[in-house]
């Protein structure tokens, strides 16, 4: 503030100056009057060119202390000049020109309080220096005129250098808070531009979920047409397979029908031939190969009728109270002719007692029959075959075991499976249709019961166990053991 009012400043001194020496002139010596004048100039002069000086530079605030001293030399050095006017161009004589140099001064001083309060103590820098000498001067006369003069200017300085540190408070209040206003400003201006910055961050961060939103929207209704084409796709291949599954199954019926109808009539002609007296031997040895061989063709197509019937859901079990023993003699009676043609071993062990289960006897008696079939292809001529029954409290085991050829770890868990001939990966000689142990499966669940299979592997043969629940019977268990050599 102080080098922006200096230019008010400095025109006011040297208008001042030159009214002065204009009224003065006639009463003071011309060469002090002339000399003090251009002295005057030359400080104005001085003064502005350190006021160019700042303006070219704009000092930082760092170095504000080292241009504030140098203008308040100026200030001193103006102070002191217009002190000098007062001591030295008082006009001895003439109480008019006393007054008016005094109401110069008096005037000077007052301009300087408002250009000068703006830093303390520029204003008692200029004011002692430029009245202190007037009021010397005053006094010296002596007089009540001059005394009275003196004490009044006294009384001014005083009241000039108060209203000036008032002055300087007010303008350093009004000052601290223009500066407080610019840093709230500038707070205001940090606050809002974080707030903008936060805005456009925000509206980016909503940019790029709203995109994630309908990315991922666009990715579930892709998945939601796809799962619908697989759903569909899914479901006319379900329809196909079922279409094909029940093809199937009325084909091997049809088919199973079919090959029945032509084995009645050879059936018919065997027995035709066995009530006639053979010509020569080897017409009874084709009769008998023609007869096993009807028997076992007939046992596949019945085998075939019933997985049919069962996966149709046509079977039907026709359930009585049965003693096992005879389910399991009529088994046997069925296997023997295959288990004779091997020449293998049958030893059976029956409990002492009677055993009893709730079961369909010509199913049941199938399924202890198709175990000891497929035991009796599956062992070499000459083999053995163990047939056990075991009872418990609330079951009945029935177990057939062999020393065949065994399955292999990896078969095991499909022995059961349709159409799967576990005997084709050892390399026997004997096959079928695969249906067998699947069937045996099927009936002994539809008893309420189970199928376990186990083997150790190739060459050694395998055991099939059959878990029924018991029908309970009171009479204790004695162990009996039955063989029977073929």
């Amino acid at each position: 503030m102080l080098y922006q009012q200096l230019p008010a400043a400095l025109i006011a001194t040297a208008a001042n100056s030159a009214i002065l020496v204009l009224i003065l002139w006639p009463e003071i010596p011309q060469r002090l009057t002339f000399g003090w004048f251009l002295s005057v100039l030359v400080l104005v002069s001085g003064r502005y060119g350190l006021l160019r000086a700042y303006r070219r530079t704009d000092p930082p605030s760092a170095d504000w202390p080292r241009w504030a001293w140098l203008f308040l030399l100026g200030v001193g050095a103006n102070g002191f000049l217009w002190g000098f006017a007062g001591y030295f161009l008082f006009a001895e004589h003439s109480y008019v020109h006393q007054i008016f140099l005094g109401f110069v001064l008096g005037g000077m001083v007052a301009g300087g309080m408002s250009t000068l309060s703006s830093y303390r103590h520029a204003f008692l820098v200029f004011l002692l220096p430029a009245l202190l000498p007037y009021t010397v001067q005053v006094v010296r006369h002596g007089g009540d005129v001059h005394l009275a003069m003196g004490a009044m200017l006294l009384l001014f300085v005083t009241m000039m250098w108060m209203i000036s540190e008032r002055l300087y408070a007010t303008v350093s209040e009004s000052l601290q808070l223009r500066f407080d206003k610019l840093d709230l400003l500038d707070d205001l201006r940090s606050a809002r531009d974080r707030q903008v910055a936060i805005n456009r961050e925000l509206s980016a961060q909503i940019a790029e979920k709203q995109r994630a939103q309908r990315d991922l929207q666009e990715s579930c209704e892709r998945l939601e047409q796809r799962v619908r084409e697989r759903t569909e796709e899914l479901a006319r291949s379900e329809t196909a397979l079922r279409d094909a599954n029940r093809r199937k199954d009325e084909f091997l019926a049809m088919l199973g029908h079919e090959l029945r109808n032509p084995l009645a009539p050879i059936r018919n002609a065997v027995h035709v031939m066995r009530k006639l007296e053979p010509e020569e031997r080897r017409l009874g040895w084709a009769r008998d190969i023609i007869d096993r061989q009807v028997d076992h063709l007939s046992r596949l197509v019945d085998d075939l009728l019933d997985v049919s019937r069962i996966v149709q859901g046509k079977i039907s079990l026709h359930p009585t109270t049965l003693d096992l023993a005879t389910v399991i003699d009529q088994a046997v009676e069925a296997s023997r002719p295959l288990i004779e043609a091997r020449n293998h071993d049958l030893l059976i062990t029956l409990p002492g007692h009677h055993v009893q289960v709730r079961g369909d006897r010509v199913r049941l008696a199938q399924v202890v029959s198709n175990l000891l079939n497929n035991a009796a292809k599956y062992t070499d001529v000459g083999g053995k075959i163990w047939l056990a029954v075991e009872a418990s409290d609330r079951r009945v085991s029935i177990r057939v075991r062999d020393n065949g050829v065994g399955i292999a770890e990896e078969l095991l868990p499909h022995v059961f499976d349709l159409f799967n001939q576990a005997e084709q990966s050892l390399g026997s000689a004997q096959g079928g249709l695969g249906i067998g142990l699947t069937l045996v499966k099927r009936l002994v669940e539809m008893h309420g019961g189970n199928v376990e299979v186990h083997s150790e592997g190739p060459g050694q043969g395998s055991e099939f166990s059959i878990h029924l629940p018991r029908f309970l019977d009171p009479a204790g268990e004695i162990d009996a053991v039955r063989s029977n050599t073929g």
